[in-house]
């Protein structure tokens, strides 16, 4: 369990729960490349916590994606 009480790897009900989405919200952002696919762990899907955050936070703007980062770092311009 992370500090906060949800699990590192998270079910497809309790990613749900975190999130507050429906199950058919949960699709259209993992279709539509903002939320990420789940890996297999014991067997079954589960869903990296770390990885829900990290799109999260990329969704409201308060990180770049690696990329962009990486990119601006290098040939300069904006700040990263």
């Amino acid at each position: 369990m992370t500090a906060h009480g949800w699990p590192m790897m998270l079910s497809k009900k309790t990613a749900l729960a975190y999130l507050d989405i429906t199950e058919a919200a949960f699709a259209r952002e993992i279709a539509a490349g903002r939320l990420p696919d789940a890996v297999m762990f014991g067997g079954r899907e589960h869903w990296y916590k770390d990885a829900l955050d990290k799109a999260l936070a990329l969704i409201a703007g308060e990180v770049e994606a690696d990329h962009d980062a990486e990119f601006w770092k290098r040939f300069g311009g904006k700040a990263a």
